[in-house]
């Protein structure tokens, strides 16, 4: 096995989904984020009452940690350090719409982009370290250098980091996870290639 297959990592974009292992599920069509989405959970059999309440940000983040959860084990001390460059515009625009009528309650609840790092600390019993940043690109740096603080801390004992885009149904989503302070240092300079790789 290469250095590169050691991370595990799932990625999402295009109507694909896949994984340091390969290809998991595609779409024939191309559909809009939410309805992918919806096929992808229906897809794998996932069952969470609380998905269809979800935007399009928490279903995509909460899909991703769902489907490398069955690589790695998610627990109580494990830290989620994810970003993106849009916060969670694609919700605040149809927050904004629904304001022409009757404000929804419901699209408000995820006008922050952190919202989905609750949502999978829900479905993962996680009470850990977390933190989302927004930055113009994808920055793996940026995310060890967060993760490799909270391990050093003893804030969290592994770490599941994401890059989590989405806007005008457009989607980027790619979780990865850290083990521990060794496989963070291997993973420096091994990332962009393979985020890179998955964009081929």
């Amino acid at each position: 096995m290469s250095e590169d297959q050691s991370i595990k990592f799932i990625k999402i974009k295009d109507n694909r989904i896949t994984s340091s292992e390969g290809l998991l599920f595609k779409t024939e069509d191309k559909l809009e984020s939410i309805k992918f989405m919806s096929q992808a959970y229906k897809f794998f059999g996932i069952n969470y009452s609380k998905f269809f309440k979800m935007d399009g940000l928490s279903k995509a983040g909460f899909i991703a940690a769902e489907l490398l959860s069955e690589k790695i084990q998610l627990e109580k001390n494990t830290g989620l350090i994810f970003s993106n460059s849009s916060s969670s515009q694609d919700t605040d625009l149809r927050f904004q719409e629904s304001m022409q009528n009757f404000a929804s309650p419901s699209v408000f609840v995820y006008t922050l982009p952190n919202i989905v790092l609750g949502e999978i600390s829900i479905r993962h019993s996680i009470q850990s370290e977390n933190a989302f940043f927004i930055t113009e690109k994808f920055d793996p740096e940026l995310m060890l250098d967060y993760a490799e603080i909270q391990l050093k801390n003893l804030a969290c004992e592994n770490v599941l980091c994401g890059w989590l885009n989405l806007h005008n149904n457009e989607y980027d989503v790619f979780l990865w996870h850290v083990a521990d302070l060794e496989d963070l240092q291997s993973q420096r300079g091994q990332l962009p290639k393979i985020y890179a790789t998955t964009n081929e």
